[in-house]
């Protein structure tokens, strides 16, 4: 009954449910290696790969002889194992060199890296990460792909205010209910009450990255979640409550990668 439930809302949201199994994907990182350099050596050794579509370094692995975890290009951070959906949030965001930018959800770093890489370890980003267990592997990213303008704070994202100073660009991967292809029985373990309370989570969130963030500044608020009340209707709370404008908003639905939603802010005035 409950899939029932959530099924149906994706219908009426334009989207027939189905299985799907997203494909993995890659990331090459630029701050080390050429694109071009990576793929011949993956492809000498017998990987093949796919170019993913409306994204700049992303690459789809169609065929691997072995776990690409243990090739010596991984160790060494030439790429970074990132959903093709996911490598979107960086790039909308858009950071440039010598900006002062927030990742307010870091670990594990996917794209803390990935906003590193677009500003050519220049500027200077915050990534917080509340939970300690989780500071382990975004500073094992962070050393692994060689990121140089990042600073690592183990604190709630919602204390961010503290730090008294406004950021050009914010990032805020909210935390959120995930979908159904990222976790085995999603729907046994997922109900609307749950749903509701990420939500309110998240717009606390919103609420810290606006007053965090300078006039027009520029947010990127994301979620992997497919639900209506962590995505459009949090994007509709947040410009009713503050003075934003959303500049786009795009939901993927799962297909070749997981389901993903990212909306673009900007902070007109107070």
């Amino acid at each position: 009954m409950q899939k029932n439930f959530f099924i149906e809302r994706y219908a009426d949201l334009g989207w027939e449910y189905k299985h799907v199994d997203p494909l993995h994907a890659i990331r090459v990182n630029t701050l080390i290696v050429k694109e071009k350099e990576l793929i011949e050596r993956l492809n000498n050794r017998g990987v093949e790969l796919e170019k993913a579509k409306g994204i700049q370094h992303g690459f789809f692995i169609t065929k691997t002889p072995f776990p690409l975890t243990s090739s010596l290009e991984y160790l060494k951070g030439y790429f970074f194992f990132q959903d093709a959906a996911a490598q979107k949030a960086a790039e909308l965001l858009n950071p440039k060199k010598e900006e002062l930018v927030l990742d307010m959800c870091a670990s594990p770093g996917g794209k803390t890296c990935h906003l590193a890489q677009l500003m050519e370890n220049t500027g200077n980003i915050v990534a917080l990460e509340l939970k300690k267990e989780r500071l382990i592997p975004l500073k094992n990213n962070l050393e692994r792909c060689q990121i140089k303008n990042t600073i690592v704070y183990n604190i709630n994202a919602k204390q961010a205010v503290h730090f008294k100073i406004l950021f050009d660009k914010i990032l805020l991967d909210a935390p959120c209910s995930g979908n159904f292809t990222q976790e085995r029985d999603w729907f046994k373990k997922r109900d609307i009450d749950g749903i509701k309370r990420n939500a309110d989570l998240q717009k606390e969130l919103l609420q810290t990255a606006f007053y965090c963030l300078k006039t027009n500044g520029e947010l990127v608020y994301a979620t992997c979640s497919l639900e209506p009340e962590e995505n459009e209707e949090n994007c509709a709370w947040f410009q009713k409550k503050f003075p934003v404008k959303m500049v786009s908003f795009e939901r993927v639905w799962p297909e070749q990668t997981t389901g993903f939603f990212m909306a673009k802010f900007k902070k007109i005035g107070v």
